[in-house]
């Protein structure tokens, strides 16, 4: 159909024999947009030995002369920033990746908005702006589930609020994306490592949760640098492939800033519970955000539900709990914001429980995926699909540990490249 934007990705399998693993460990209601960018989510890519990627996060854990500092310990904390990141003290690679980037004209010089407002004369629905603040759906970006799914995420997390969510999830063996903010993992370690734990994958949500699009390149950098160092620290050098912007704040700048830096695809929303406001705006109340969630999951399921939901409190969390049982009855396939298109969590590993990896792309194939709208049955073909291939190189890799005593592995690349930059 005309009105459909159907986007093809290339996925790369690669299998290398005697691949070793490399452990990086330590480290805001939406309306359809006038303005509707195409959505191509991304090129082949690769990173070796001496890519620049596998410096980005190269500090790991903290580490002393009688060894690694434990996680949650006041040295472990000490070793982030306190409040807003102080530019003058990020890695080096990454000012040198951001300098690299603007000098081969991969970012957009769009000037700051205050809190999501551009200065007069600025038009946030232009195609060199594309402010997703004003449901600019830009190129990449992620807003809608396949027809018939609903993916579960949880903003702001993690809190004191987020055992009760993390037990449900559990309880119910559902997979979630927690796009959590940095300094909320420095203050609540053990929660994020239990979220982890738990099967559910771990997405950037920005150091201190401010506007986006108000930061400078540098700092912009820095609350995408620190929030994915933390998260790498906690899940054994994982790095995050997906990142939601604090009140949907960010253009073609950030987008910029978070894909040709750091690798990362933004994902929005199609409907949004104001659950945040509990407790500060009357208007919203658990009464009115369960209705607003019986509208839509008793809805049409085309396009499929990304619901804006948090972890920031008891009622935001009950209000999921409650909701859960009426997904189910009403035949939604619930998924994690990745496992939506059957894509990896991180981008040097599967997901939670599979090798980290430097992605080596030693050979590569290619499968054409429908992000726009696609129907749950062609998705599901697609994880069936993938599933398959997994379990063949699965096989494929302990015939070859026993033949040749090395580990031939297989991975699957997301969605935009990690840091391909032309200038280094």
């Amino acid at each position: 159909m005309a009105s459909r934007i159907f986007t093809t990705i290339t996925l790369l399998l690669a299998s290398a024999a005697s691949l070793s693993a490399h452990p990086l460990s330590p480290q805001r209601s939406e309306s359809a947009s006038e303005h509707q960018e195409a959505r191509g989510l991304g090129r082949t890519w690769y990173h070796a030995d001496d890519h620049p990627a596998v410096k980005l996060f190269r500090r790991q854990n903290v580490q002393t002369a009688n060894g690694t500092v434990a996680v949650g310990s006041d040295a472990w904390q000490n070793s982030y920033p306190t409040g807003n990141p102080d530019v003058t003290k990020m890695p080096q690679e990454w000012i040198t990746a951001l300098a690299n980037a603007v000098a081969a004209g991969l970012i957009p010089n769009i000037t700051l908005s205050k809190e999501g407002v551009y200065p007069k004369g600025i038009d946030p629905m232009s195609t060199d702006v594309c402010s997703s603040t004003d449901q600019c759906r830009g190129d990449g970006d992620i807003w809608d589930a396949p027809d018939g799914m609903l993916g579960v995420s949880f903003d702001d997390g993690p809190t004191e609020h987020s055992p009760k969510l993390y037990d449900f999830l559990k309880a119910q063996n559902v997979k979630a994306t927690h796009f959590f903010i940095g300094e909320q993992i420095q203050g609540f370690s053990s929660y994020a490592q239990t979220a982890f734990a738990n099967g559910d994958d771990l997405a950037v949500h920005t150091w201190t949760h401010r506007y986006m699009t108000s930061l400078t390149n540098a700092e912009a950098v820095a609350e995408f640098g620190y929030t994915m160092q933390i998260i790498s620290d906690i899940t054994g050098g994982r790095i995050p492939k997906f990142w939601r912007p604090p009140y949907g704040d960010s253009d073609n700048r950030i987008r910029a800033i978070a894909k040709h830096i750091f690798g990362l695809v933004q994902v929005d929303w199609n409907q949004d519970t104001n659950d945040w406001q509990l407790g500060e705006t009357a208007s919203v109340t658990p009464a009115s955000i369960a209705a607003d969630l019986k509208k839509w999951i008793t809805g049409p399921k085309s396009p499929g539900l990304i619901i804006l939901e948090h972890e920031l409190s008891d009622g935001s969390v009950q209000a999921f709990i409650d909701a859960y049982p009426l997904m189910q009855s009403n035949g939604w396939d619930i998924r994690n914001i990745p496992n939506l298109f059957n894509q990896p969590w991180y981008s040097n590993s599967l997901n939670d429980n599979s090798t980290v990896s430097q992605l080596d792309i030693v050979s590569a194939g290619s499968v054409s995926i429908n992000l726009s709208t696609t129907s749950a049955a062609a998705a599901a073909a697609a994880q069936t699909s993938g599933s398959t291939s997994n379990a063949a190189a699965s096989t494929t890799t302990k015939q070859n540990s026993a033949t040749h005593g090395a580990a031939a592995r297989s991975w699957l690349a997301l969605f935009a490249p990690l840091v391909v930059l032309a200038a280094f």
